[in-house]
């Protein structure tokens, strides 16, 4: 350990500053909302010229809109080319979640090797910051949403990159924090000072979590105000043209906090690439790698299992009333869906305290925050099946999606933090890109296959029940998920890893010393 620099100050609070910046904000947020806006008015075309061959007595209001408790479901297409909108936006997740998993299958395993989980990192940056600047030149009104649908898809897909390689980067941080040489250098055991990294990746993860939040805030409280300093009552041409400058503001924000962490980081190089090995089928022998591994640490495999299950689930779920009904509900407002978000990031901020605070207070292991968080997560998003069957109730009101957008951040937001703490609670230091990149492999399947699944359904479903029986399977999904990882153990995944551990040094210390013989 002694051979690698210690993390200073100036480079922990980078790290925790570059994901303030890396917030999701644009592409999970302002971009987001934008193309669905840009789809929904395809969708309501769509439903004014099929309005317009309905007899006079079945007709419904000029000013009636698609996807409403009295009016059919939207559809999205051309001609008689057409599928609920809530299937698009399902199938277009989906299709851009597969893409990812490819990706980082293609790229994941390099990260053990050199710099290479830096230079991606810093290249995905890059990549993602311009795709937020190309938005400027979007018009909603106007513009193909075909177009933005696929810009929309390379950011996505770039801003996953960087939090998949970033992530990566912490349980090494970790593990070269002072106050772990302070135990070492104290004489404390080997368990005092797993522990002490144990808490020190709780706290790197948690922390620069909280920042994120920090971050989709900032942005949005500056628009606000902005906005409703200058102009409180917007014409519809000013509202469209907000999508354009969320973007501008969301890349230029991420820009500054990304330059000081590539001039702080410590360059901690892995191994250089053994002979004979391709980097670009790295990731799938890397995959390959840890599933050999499945006997010597089975609970990261129990967990990696229920993970997949309930992201699957919430994922899907997420996509429904985030990505479609919450917007549709609002007629795609901007101002609205920003406050909303703003109210997101706040209670983001206040819930990964309260649950850093209780964790530290009550020495409660990671686990037990982790499976706290998921449980109500779970009924959240549960609580949307009551839609499919009442008009008035299930994510149908106002007050019901400030009860999402605030519940989300009280007791979902603190899961993005959790779940790469337990990770690396059950894993071999060395093993962390493998592991990690792994990790965000099972991630980015279970955001592609739930939706596509839920496509599947919402396509078959009758048209009025297309946007909210999604819920069903999700809610099945994520339980059972919760379930299994309900049954990992972390205590013994720690005397897993450090069997394990020992083993790798036994070999190491073999190949060497026949190496020397030689």
């Amino acid at each position: 350990m002694r051979g690698v620099a210690v993390v200073s100050v100036y480079e922990l609070w980078a790290y925790y500053l570059f994901y303030n910046g890396d917030n999701g904000g644009g592409p999970n947020g302002q971009m987001g909302g934008m193309v669905g806006a840009m789809i929904n008015k395809n969708a309501n075309a769509n439903f004014i010229a099929h309005n317009a061959t309905l007899p006079a007595d079945k007709a419904y209001a000029s000013d009636a809109t698609c996807g409403g408790a009295d009016t059919p479901a939207c559809m999205v297409g051309y001609g008689s080319s057409t599928i609920p909108q809530v299937s698009f936006t399902l199938l277009q997740t989906g299709i851009t979640q597969l893409v990812a998993a490819i990706v980082l299958i293609t790229l994941g395993g390099l990260g053990d090797y050199k710099l290479y989980g830096r230079n991606i990192l810093m290249f995905a940056t890059i990549a993602c910051i311009l795709l937020h600047f190309s938005f400027a030149f979007v018009n909603v009104s106007t513009g193909s949403f075909a177009v933005a649908v696929t810009l929309l898809f390379f950011t996505v897909l770039t801003y996953q990159m960087t939090l998949s390689f970033f992530f990566a980067a912490f349980p090494r941080l970790a593990s070269h924090m002072p106050s772990v040489y302070e135990k070492i250098d104290a004489g404390a055991t080997v368990k005092e000072v797993d522990d002490e990294i144990a808490l020190q990746r709780s706290r790197i993860s948690m922390v620069s979590t909280y920042w994120s939040n920090i971050g989709w805030a900032v942005p949005l409280l500056i628009f606000l105000g902005i906005i409703y300093l200058y102009n409180p009552e917007p014409e519809v041409s000013q509202i469209d043209w907000t999508f354009n400058a969320n973007a501008i503001l969301f890349g230029t924000y991420w820009l500054i906090f990304a330059i000081p962490y590539f001039i702080l980081d410590k360059k901690r190089p892995g191994p250089d690439v053994p002979e004979g090995v391709n980097v670009f089928t790295e990731g799938l022998v890397q995959a390959r790698e840890a599933l050999r591994l499945s006997k010597k640490l089975p609970n990261v495999w129990w967990y990696m299992l229920g993970f997949f299950l309930y992201t699957d689930g919430i994922n899907s779920a997420g996509t429904i009333l985030g990505g479609y009904l919450q917007g549709l509900y609002f007629h795609y407002n901007l101002l609205q869906n920003n406050l909303l978000g703003l109210a997101q990031a706040v209670s983001s901020m206040i819930g990964c305290l309260i649950f850093w605070k209780v964790q530290q207070h009550f020495k409660l292991q990671t686990k037990t925050m982790l499976q706290t968080s998921n449980l109500l997560t779970i009924i959240m998003y549960g609580w949307g099946i009551i839609g499919l069957f009442s008009k008035t109730v299930g994510y149908r009101s106002n007050g019901e999606f400030w009860f999402y957008n605030i519940g989300y951040g009280l007791w979902t937001a603190p899961f993005w933090a959790l779940q790469n703490s337990y990770l690396s609670d059950l894993i071999p230091a060395s093993k962390a890109y493998l592991f990690f990149a792994l990790f965000g492999i099972m991630s980015k399947c279970s955001a592609f296959i739930g939706p596509l699944v839920n496509f599947i359904i919402t396509m078959i479903a009758p048209t009025t029940d297309a946007d909210y029986i999604g819920f069903i399977p999700c809610t099945i999904i994520s339980l059972i998920g919760f379930l299994i990882m309900q049954k990992t153990d972390p205590v013994k995944a720690r005397a897993d890893v450090i069997a394990f551990e020992e083993a790798e040094r036994e070999l190491k210390a073999q190949r060497l010393g026949t190496a020397t013989a030689n």
